[in-house]
C-alpha cells in the first residue's frame, strides 16, 4: 500500500481497530467512537499523546511486539466506556472537536467527573 501511495500519489481510508496495524500504514488517523470521530491528528501525535479515552483503550490493547520494551508499565485503563446502545429517537449529541496541537483535535470527554 506504500508503495502505491508513493508511486500513484494515491490516498487510502483504511479502517481497522488494530492500532499497530494502523501506525504502520497511516500518515494521518482519526479515531471514531460510536460512529464519531472523537479524535484526529498526525500519526505520531496520536501515538505518542493520545487524548480521549477511547483512543487510549485502543492503545493499551496493542501487545508489546519488542521483547526489550515488554517490561515497561503501561497504564491500564478500568474506566468504562459508555455503552453503544442507544434508544429509538435519541439522536447523539455530537461532541466539538478541540485542539490540543498542531493539527491534533479532541473530542470533549469527562474526566474524573469534569468536562
Amino acid at each position: 500500500m506504500l508503495d502505491l501511495q508513493r508511486e500513484f500519489g494515491i490516498a487510502f481510508l483504511f479502517i481497522s481497530h488494530d492500532m499497530a496495524v494502523v501506525e504502520r500504514v497511516s500518515h494521518r488517523v482519526a479515531v471514531m467512537y460510536l460512529g464519531q470521530i472523537v479524535e484526529i491528528g498526525p500519526r505520531k501525535e496520536i501515538f505518542e499523546n493520545p487524548q480521549h479515552p477511547y483512543t487510549k483503550k485502543l492503545m493499551a490493547a496493542v501487545p508489546i511486539a519488542d521483547p526489550a520494551r515488554r517490561h515497561l508499565k503501561r497504564e491500564l485503563l478500568s474506566d468504562e466506556i459508555p455503552s453503544p446502545i442507544r434508544a429509538l429517537n435519541d439522536e447523539p449529541k455530537v461532541e466539538p472537536l478541540v485542539q490540543v496541537s498542531e493539527n491534533h483535535f479532541v473530542a470533549h470527554h469527562r474526566i474524573a467527573g469534569v468536562y
